[in-house]
């Protein structure tokens, strides 16, 4: 693990390592009283305020967050086939600037759709049967939309492509995994520092022990040529304890992602990641009670805003708030899960849970700030986007994700903690399709909204053409543009920091090599109609 000793005490003494107690005040007359089986805390009317919104046979009921912390309640009554009595997850498929979703029923999977406004949805049921356990929408072919995975608890898991238009096509050729049953909870992550979406597959199957085969969980590494290997036994992750989801998030904030999961038969366990995507179980010194097994959900947000993140369970202390050098600090709640958003705009997250608004107390001391995005070559909603911020403290960095935990739906808004810092440095979003913005210095106690492309790094105005990308990505040593007649195109390669590495111009086979290069990030710059354009890429 990569510890920035000073940094890591500059913030720590500030805050006294004491994890600051968290209290929640149920304020239900603000909300609507509608039927739901599960939370969604996202915004779904393109304001990027965090909304209420459950779903039941009859329709879908929508609490509208307001800017002045009121809501305005709507049923939107309508007959739905397959109400997500498992799991939801929210995300723009047909990029028309209004969230749809993907409704994972115990028997089916639908997908249902935002009308041009957002004021109406249509159903698209999906015929093949699936007793559906977490869903999720990700970019999984990187192509600029968001693709869908519905995990399947006794047969083997459904990947659904999308055709860019928000058209859904089951395909297993998506991705593959394994085909047996007990997958619950996948969740999307870049484990390994490469700048691509990697997939973890937590997995339950009753009836068998300890180590079995159906029980084993899985890693599916993004190749960055379409493929995935499945590698969790080579990196430490193959937990075989009849696990039902896990959380993957930087708890320590020295760059890495860790890992904790929760059990049903031995032990949870919580694994360190060493910064190479090596991981290590070191649940004995965490604080986190090891036998306090049977947790469906599973959760991570900094709800104290010290900035370290915490843990939302169902085990006996809901709440194990993290003290920053991977030791946690339990606490009661009065509610183990929900959807977690910032459901008044005061910087401090809330909780919704069947039909109960838990508003964060907050403090006085930490301060906080939150980062929505608009992709632009990326999918509309940044889904799978790091964001990291930078100040005195260190480095915090998040990821954009649909879809996390065992059920429920999350805010699509980024939070960040901030502890008593009063300034940060610089916030670095670096987006699905490669590009890298920067903002220098920005507002704290604020909400920020920010376009792909509009903060370049290394000053370079990145615009789109249509139709060009650079692959395989990563790659050992040619690069080939995916659009014909680029030969004898110059092409100039720098390094993260801006550096000239290369002067190379494009093939008579539409490539350039770059197998001379050592192994690290680099943007290969190159002009095309009069426009300069940026890519990011990985050498392996």
């Amino acid at each position: 693990m990569k510890k920035i000793i000073c940094l890591s005490l500059a913030f720590a003494c500030g805050l006294g390592m004491v994890a600051q107690q968290v209290s929640f005040t149920t304020q239900n007359g603000l909300i609507g009283n509608y039927d739901d089986s599960t939370e969604i805390a996202a915004d779904v009317n393109n304001d990027y305020l965090d909304d209420y919104v459950r779903i039941s046979s009859g329709g879908i009921g929508i609490d509208y967050q307001q800017p002045d912390g009121t809501f305005i309640s709507t049923m939107i009554a309508m007959p739905i086939e397959n109400v997500p009595n498992w799991s939801v997850a929210v995300g723009d498929l047909d990029e028309n600037g209004y969230n749809d979703m993907v409704l994972g029923n115990g028997q089916r999977v639908s997908f249902l759709m935002a009308n041009e406004d957002g004021t109406a949805y249509s159903e698209t049921p999906f015929p093949q049967y699936i007793f559906s356990q977490r869903t999720t929408f990700a970019d999984i072919d990187n192509d600029g939309d968001l693709d869908a995975f519905v995990c399947h608890d006794v047969d083997l898991s459904h990947p659904y492509r999308n055709d860019g238009s928000g058209n859904m096509t089951l395909d297993q050729s998506l991705i593959q995994t394994i085909d047996a049953p007990g997958n619950y909870a996948a969740i999307w992550v870049d484990y390994d520092n490469d700048g691509d979406q990697d997939m973890y597959l937590t997995k339950c199957r009753g009836g068998q022990p300890v180590g079995a085969f159906e029980n084993e969980n899985a890693m599916y590494t993004n190749n960055g040529d379409g493929t995935f290997t499945e590698n969790a036994l080579e990196i430490g992750l193959q937990d075989a304890d009849r696990s039902w989801a896990t959380v993957f998030e930087d708890f320590d904030n020295d760059g890495d992602f860790d890992a904790f999961v929760v059990n049903h038969l031995a032990q949870n366990n919580f694994y360190e990641n060493d910064g190479t995507g090596n991981f290590t179980n070191i649940i004995q010194t965490t604080g986190i009670n090891p036998t306090d097994l049977g947790s469906w959900e599973n959760l991570a947000a900094d709800f104290n805003n010290d900035g370290y993140m915490d843990i939302l369970s169902e085990m006996s202390k809901e709440l194990y708030l993290g003290n920053g050098d991977l030791t946690f600090t339990g606490q009661d709640l009065p509610f183990d899960e929900g959807g977690i958003g910032d459901f008044n705009g005061d910087g401090f997250l809330d909780v919704v849970n069947n039909g109960n608004l838990y508003i964060n107390d907050g403090n006085n001391i930490n301060n906080y700030v939150k980062i929505g995005l608009k992709g632009v070559e990326s999918n509309s909603n940044g889904i799978g986007a790091r964001i990291k911020i930078e100040g005195a403290w260190g480095t915090q960095m998040r990821e954009v994700r649909s879809g996390q935990g065992f059920r429920h739906m999350n805010s699509l808004v980024a939070h960040f903690g901030l502890g008593p810092a009063t300034a940060i440095d610089k916030i670095i979003i670096e987006w699905p399709s490669g590009i890298i913005d920067e903002i220098i210095d920005p507002d704290i106690n604020a909400q920020h909204i920010y376009v792909e492309g509009q903060n370049p790094v290394l000053g370079i105005n990145d615009v789109q053409v249509t139709g060009i990308s650079l692959f395989p990505n990563p790659t050992a040593d040619k690069l080939n543009f995916s659009v014909q007649g680029m030969s004898d195109t110059l092409v100039t390669i720098v390094d993260m920091n801006g550096k000239l590495v290369l002067n190379t111009s494009v093939s008579n086979t539409n490539s350039i090599d770059v197998s001379t290069l050592k192994t690290g990030v680099y943007f290969a710059q190159f002009e095309v109609d009069k426009k300069q354009l940026s890519y990011k890429f990985i050498k392996k």
